[in-house]
């Protein structure tokens, strides 16, 4: 398992259970005191536990759960078409070298890329390569990074796929998130996704968020990116407007489509 893999693992088995003992985690999971200790205290300091003497216990009970592919497909389906066509439209440019994450919204950017001339895209995800692949052609290419496969979000993911994006340098990354919140910025639920999406924030000169607006006030276990991160936020009319106020406030460019 790797180091991630067994922090997330440790939040599930606290919080199906409440708490737990140093030892009974070290058992349960095979693993040295020393290496249990490790991972509770960078728990910690993300708020998800609190130590006590000999064990820990969850106090995380807040954090939304992560839905099934099929669910996240079928939600607000107009919407995210409109945020995808609104950034195809108005980031793209030919010859660009692009970074599609495997989200319900960016992943339809994939559909929209016809009338483009020559486009290089890098993706991590099983939904962007499908709906890619009718157009791949002498114009547009398309290269997937290898890695762990998470069947519950379709991405690959671990330490190959991040190795993957560090090497290249990409124009543009079209980025989503499960969740955003202005105290713990853009959330999602697995903390592999995560470190991926991380990297891609890294590979790319500029950063377009696109979230609809029902995703406002949720928070998920681990950070993707805070508003400092991403050039421009593409939303929905849905969006409140004391969370429009502050976007536009941080510098952020604002599309509400």
């Amino acid at each position: 398992m790797l180091p991630l893999q067994r922090k997330q693992a440790i939040l599930i088995y606290l919080s199906e259970r409440g708490a737990a003992t140093m030892k009974e985690l070290s058992d349960h999971f095979g693993v040295s005191g020393m290496t249990i200790r490790r991972d509770l205290n960078a728990l910690e300091q993300e708020n998800h536990v609190q130590r006590s003497h000999g064990g820990v216990i969850y106090q995380d009970s807040k954090l939304a759960q992560e839905p099934d592919l099929a669910s996240k497909q079928a939600n607000n389906q107009d919407i995210k078409e409109r945020l995808a066509a609104f950034a195809a439209e108005h980031f793209i440019h030919e010859e660009d070298v692009l970074i599609l994450e495997n989200g319900t919204t960016v992943s339809r950017i994939a559909d929209l890329l016809d009338s483009f001339g020559q486009l290089t895209v890098l993706t991590n995800g099983l939904e962007t390569l499908s709906r890619f692949r009718p157009h791949v052609s002498e114009r547009h290419a398309i290269i997937c990074c290898g890695g762990l496969l998470r069947e519950v979000s379709g991405t690959f993911v671990g330490p190959v796929a991040e190795q993957f994006f560090a090497a290249y340098h990409a124009n543009t990354l079209f980025l989503s998130a499960l969740g955003y919140s202005p105290e713990y910025g853009f959330t999602d639920p697995n903390l592999l996704d995560t470190q991926v999406k991380k990297a891609m924030i890294s590979s790319a000169k500029k950063v377009v968020m696109l979230l609809d607006s029902s995703k406002v006030g949720n928070r998920y276990f681990s950070t993707v990116a805070q508003l400092s991160d991403i050039d421009v936020f593409v939303t929905d009319s849905g969006m409140r407007e004391e969370d429009r106020r502050l976007i536009e406030a941080s510098g952020v460019e604002l599309h509400i489509v």
